[in-house]
């Protein structure tokens, strides 16, 4: 089946799955379907690591002064758990994306086993993908990534075929889009994983435990660096220092107990591990654009 008619494919699959707007979560672990029938404002995002799928439909995302976007065909491969502001672009027709998040070990161990088997192929000219910043990639679609993801729209219509196919299937298509990438993006990926996985591994601690109260100099211990080179260490991987990236994971998360959990302001900041309610609410406005209690409507 040819790419455009595979699209159609996956379009009318993924509307037999999600009818209406909003996020379905899946019978697979870490799988979402993502419908957006109208155009949103830039919102601040904490993004997992993950690959997003673009069935149909534009995405803009903002990190600093950095500007990209990913639209129908094209994948966004997100290596590190990272804050940027994201927008959706709709004219006529929702916009349609897969989410799958993956923990970042097994996007190593794949990138570490596909550098050191692949060969290189006259094919490798043809393959493309955008390098952005702080371990974000834009990666198209081929015919294989589309069948694979056609299958797993499918599988997901019977929660026996996810249960026993369910993970053998996510895996093979965060495979199928690491393999469509560039031959760089595989040697990069897995060097940058492999070079820079003590950072990897603090950013896993933040998400962990962001409500304990988190110092620069732990932190630092725990990666055997001193204050200095970790900062300087982390801003490179992540685009924050240590102590925004804190920050701004601990504003998510409340953001996520307010809106999902109907918690209270003052028992989301003290969750998330404010002491103060009215520092909170600042930062909150200052980051979301809207008090917290906006979110509670």
């Amino acid at each position: 089946m040819q790419q455009n008619d595979l699209m159609k494919s996956l379009v009318g699959a993924f509307l037999y799955l999600a009818p209406q707007e909003g996020l379905y979560p899946t019978y697979i672990s870490n799988i979402t379907l993502m419908r957006v029938d109208h155009s949103t404002q830039p919102v601040a995002v904490l993004q997992e690591p993950s690959i997003v799928l673009v069935i149909q439909g534009v995405k803009r995302g903002y990190i600093g002064k950095e500007t990209f976007q990913f639209q129908q065909g094209q994948c966004l491969l997100i290596s590190i758990a990272i804050p940027f502001d994201c927008d959706t672009w709709v004219e006529n027709e929702p916009m349609l994306a897969i989410a799958i998040k993956f923990e970042s070990q097994m996007m190593a161990d794949l990138a570490t086993k596909m550098n050191k088997e692949q060969q290189l192929s006259i094919d490798e000219l043809e393959k493309r993908d955008i390098k952005l910043s702080c371990g974000l990639n834009i990666i198209e679609m081929n015919s294989v990534i589309s069948e694979v993801a056609l299958r797993l729209l499918h599988l997901l219509r019977s929660k026996q075929d996810t249960a026993i196919l369910g993970e053998q299937i996510k895996r093979e298509l965060i495979y199928r889009v690491l393999q469509a990438g560039s031959r760089d993006l595989i040697e990069n990926l897995s060097a940058m994983i492999s070079r820079n996985s003590v950072i990897y591994t603090i950013c896993e601690i933040i998400q962990r435990d962001y409500y304990h109260n988190l110092t620069v100099q732990e932190l630092a211990k725990q990666a055997g660096m001193s204050v200095s080179l970790f900062h300087q260490a982390f801003k490179k991987v992540t685009n924050y220092s240590p102590l925004q990236y804190i920050k701004i994971t601990r504003l998510h998360k409340a953001r996520d107990l307010i809106l999902n959990n109907q918690m209270g302001v003052a028992e989301a900041a003290y969750q998330v591990g404010y002491v103060s309610a009215s520092q909170f609410s600042r930062e909150f406005k200052r980051l979301f654009g809207v008090p917290p209690k906006s979110s509670m409507n």
